[in-house]
């Protein structure tokens, strides 16, 4: 199993969907874990229900930049040296170029890239400064190479997330800290329930005929953060059970129920 123990991992959108999945499985493998989100109350039940390693909560929303200036402030003059950061708090926006709003783009363009870089430069300053190595990875979306109808800014912003994983991880090869992004396809995400019936998760178009789970995300990202990786930095990952490589659509009830 994955060994996180040790690890300070910094989370953005970790109160819900596939960041909550991220930071309850590095919790498990012993990481001390720093959510970044704007849902409080659900931070608290999180801190609660997990048991192992170490949970602690910002509030903070990372489509204003304000905000994001404020965060970086907190993180810099902490004493704590984050290894690990997680760009995971995304949007989708659906929107096209008839309809979209201005203020809309520009809130994507600041919590999808803005954000990411200003706490890339953040971390990447203190493991510097420090001389100690460590990991960044992105969290996109397949969405980058096949757009969606209404999916303008979201398919935009996650197109230049890859542009900007690739860039870092030049920047800062030479000094230890390995930068990857991680593209998931169909992740079930809706209702109370951890599955979809089977009825649903049958009509998904992947090659592997399901949807993906945000548990199979969170193990890949651990993975990644771990000292297991030593030899991937600017790769792409896509895990989407062969989805961009299907050539059937999804059906509208998959659309509804995937992250």
């Amino acid at each position: 199993m994955t060994d996180l123990r040790g690890r300070k991992a910094i989370i953005t959108g970790g109160t819900h969907g596939i960041g909550e999945e991220i930071a309850r499985h590095f919790s498990e493998l012993g990481a001390n874990v720093l959510i970044i989100g704007r849902d409080q109350d659900r931070a608290k039940e999180i801190i609660r229900e997990c048991k192992q390693g170490s949970i602690k909560f910002i509030k903070a929303d990372l489509s204003k930049r304000s905000e994001v200036l404020d965060l970086v402030k907190k993180i810099s003059t902490d004493e704590t040296v984050y290894d690990v950061l997680i760009n995971n708090a995304s949007k989708n926006s659906r929107f096209n170029v008839v309809n979209i709003q201005l203020e809309e783009w520009d809130a994507m363009l600041e919590l999808n890239l803005t954000a990411p870089m200003l706490l890339s430069k953040c971390i990447a300053r203190k493991l510097i400064d420090q001389g100690k190595p460590g990991r960044i990875i992105n969290i996109g979306a397949v969405q980058s190479f096949f757009p969606m109808d209404s999916s303008l800014a979201y398919s935009t912003v996650k197109g230049g997330l890859r542009s900007f994983t690739k860039s870092l991880a030049v920047d800062l090869a030479s000094h230890g800290i390995l930068v990857t992004l991680v593209m998931p396809g169909p992740i079930y995400a809706k209702g109370k329930e951890s599955e979809p019936s089977k009825e649903l998760d049958s009509r998904s178009a992947a090659l592997i005929p399901r949807m993906g789970r945000k548990i199979e995300v969170a193990k890949l990202v651990a993975f990644l953060a771990s000292d297991e990786n030593t030899f991937m930095t600017g790769n792409e990952i896509i895990i989407d059970g062969g989805r961009t490589i299907s050539r059937k659509p999804d059906p509208d009830e998959i659309k509804e129920n995937v992250l």
